[in-house]
């Protein structure tokens, strides 16, 4: 490696690399959850480690003085860890491109007048930072995309810096409590939003927040009791058989959250990725996972030393933009080139997940009715779930033992919907206490 064939330029400008990136105006897309909802935290070991405490408060005890303080259970303590990932990116200026810049310099050493002199060399530092800067943005474009889908999905794939072409899956625990599926296949209903609410206020939390996707609030807007949410804080009468126009984003926002107490906060953001030379478009939040939060921030940006931080390579120029990112600029001969790396150690993790609930909206998530079964049995004596039949009364019975308020005699749609508002870990008792016939 050699010094950067601008080094006249390089010198002076390249320590404020961060300073300049600050001082471009982002596109308004072009928004960064992960920097407020996650807090930054160093690494020493380059290891990430996530903890859920599974914490209950109960109330304390009324007691006579001089009598022993009664002792309450403690809350377990969950972890997950792993090594940090490596992040980075290469920009390249070919011959091509260093001609040209060869050229502006050769204008600019001419040119005697001193505001021209100084508009060229405006416009070869700009030419040299854009590399910097989109080595720093792709790193941001890389860990918001890992943290949407960490967030949505509760796990993600990061590439695995030892084994080249291999993933490494980081799984950050979410609960099977904690997970449920829509009650009516297909729909987001407005038992499902009450549904996780009531099982947030069991476990002592308060969901304030509700992240979905754009495509998903468009979806709900054009259910009936959304119509008639903005229909009843607009004061307007209507039977069940009125038609009700799907309201706007906004009057569906105010109605949402005055209703539920829960703000909206709607996904909508593409990251574009580049592989072989081909650049694709990708959101990487999951448009079928509706994810409700009890705070704001959700976890932490975990980041590690690089081993070229404390170990520069002579010749090259760094600069540090925000604490982890690490970017350089050098050249190489045969063929000439001016490389701009940028390099990190950094992941998202997403923390505390105890106070994370899920709506999977999956259509496969969801049992529905399965009529040509039911017509084959005429005494009502089974329900058929998911491709198997089971004795409706053992379903009930385990149902009821599950806590839910449901009638012997209830119908085959009535179990259905029973079944669908139970959490991933009440549906796996459920299907492990009953038989299939």
């Amino acid at each position: 490696m050699k010094e950067s064939l601008f080094i006249q330029f390089i010198a002076s400008i390249w320590p404020k690399l961060g300073l300049y990136i600050k001082e471009k105006e982002a596109p308004v897309k072009r928004t960064y959850l992960h920097k407020t909802m996650l807090t930054p935290v160093y690494s020493s070991d380059q290891k990430w480690e996530g903890t859920s405490a599974k914490t209950t408060y109960v109330a304390a005890d009324m007691v006579a003085m001089d009598s022993p303080l009664p002792i309450k259970k403690r809350g377990t303590l969950a972890t997950s860890n792993g090594k940090l990932p490596k992040v980075g990116m290469k920009k390249i200026l070919r011959e091509t491109e260093i001609n040209a810049l060869n050229i502006m310099n050769a204008h600019y050493e001419m040119t005697k007048d001193p505001d021209a002199k100084k508009a060229e060399k405006q416009r070869i530092l700009t030419k040299l930072l854009n590399d910097g800067e989109a080595c720093s943005i792709g790193i941001d474009e890389k860990n918001e995309a890992n943290f949407l889908t960490a967030l949505s999905d509760g796990v993600m794939l990061v590439e695995d810096e030892d084994n080249i072409g291999t993933g490494l899956r980081v799984d950050f625990g979410y609960l099977d409590e904690n997970t449920f599926g829509t009650i009516v296949k297909g729909h987001v209903s407005y038992e499902d939003i009450e549904n996780i609410k009531s099982k947030a206020d069991a476990d002592g939390n308060t969901i304030t927040t509700l992240m979905l996707a754009k495509s998903k609030l468009n979806e709900i807007r054009k259910e009936r009791w959304a119509r008639e949410l903005v229909a009843d804080a607009d004061d307007k009468v209507y039977t069940d058989d009125s038609t009700l126009k799907v309201p706007s984003v906004k009057k569906f926002t105010e109605a949402f959250e005055d209703e539920f107490d829960i703000k909206l906060q709607v996904v909508d953001r593409s990251v574009i990725f580049e592989k072989n030379g081909v650049q694709k478009s990708k959101k990487p939040w999951n448009a079928d996972r509706m994810v409700f939060l009890c705070s704001d921030v959700v976890g932490s940006l975990v980041w590690g030393s690089l081993a070229e931080a404390t170990n520069p390579v002579e010749g090259v120029k760094y600069v540090t933009v925000d604490q982890y990112k690490l970017i350089s600029k050098f050249s190489k001969t045969d063929p000439l080139q001016e490389f701009t790396n940028g390099q990190s150690l950094v992941l998202p993790v997403i923390e505390d997940v105890d106070k994370i609930y899920v709506l999977d909206c999956t259509e496969t998530k969801s049992a529905e009715v399965d009529t040509t079964a039911e017509q084959s049995d005429a005494s009502d004596e089974f329900t058929t779930v998911n491709g198997k039949k089971y004795k409706k009364a053992d379903l009930v019975a385990q149902l009821k033992a599950l806590g839910v308020k449901i009638a012997k005699n209830a119908k085959d749609e009535t179990v259905i919907a029973a079944v669908n508002a139970l959490s991933d870990e009440q549906e796996e008792t459920l299907f492990a206490n009953v038989e299939s016939v």
